[in-house]
């Protein structure tokens, strides 16, 4: 087998050669100049979650507030990070622009990293009342 042969652009992204001929050529690729936009918003981002987040300091005692917990809210379809929040003095958290009727799953992270990350739902983004 004979080595290749380089045969020089005639234009910017253009290769020619004989028919049959070996050849071998180096494009430029664009580069993204951000990450990839989720395009998959077929719902109208009205929806809002209106949830509380709890933990247990053992598997026998009661539950109590999650204070300043960082909360996501991942859609249950494909991971997507679609929210990321804290909640308040009370456990309570309010999400607002997510797809109405499309179900998400909240997790509970602890900031100070005293209790494990929590996964619970799903939820149900509604209309706001």
């Amino acid at each position: 087998m004979s080595s290749p042969i380089l045969l020089p652009l005639a234009r910017h992204g253009l290769l020619q050669c004989a028919p049959g001929a070996q050849f071998s050529g180096v494009l430029p690729l664009p580069r993204p100049s951000r990450l990839p936009q989720d395009y998959r918003h077929t719902n109208p981002t009205l929806g809002v979650i209106a949830d509380r987040v709890m933990f247990r300091a053992s598997a026998v005692s009661p539950e109590a507030p999650f204070v300043s917990g960082r909360v996501w809210l991942l859609r249950a379809a494909d991971g997507f990070k679609a929210w990321e929040g804290y909640s308040d003095a009370q456990g309570h958290y309010r999400a607002e622009g997510l797809e109405l009727g499309v179900s998400y799953i909240a997790v509970a992270i602890d900031p100070w990293g005293n209790h494990k990350t929590v996964g619970a739902g799903p939820v149900v983004a509604r209309e706001d009342a």
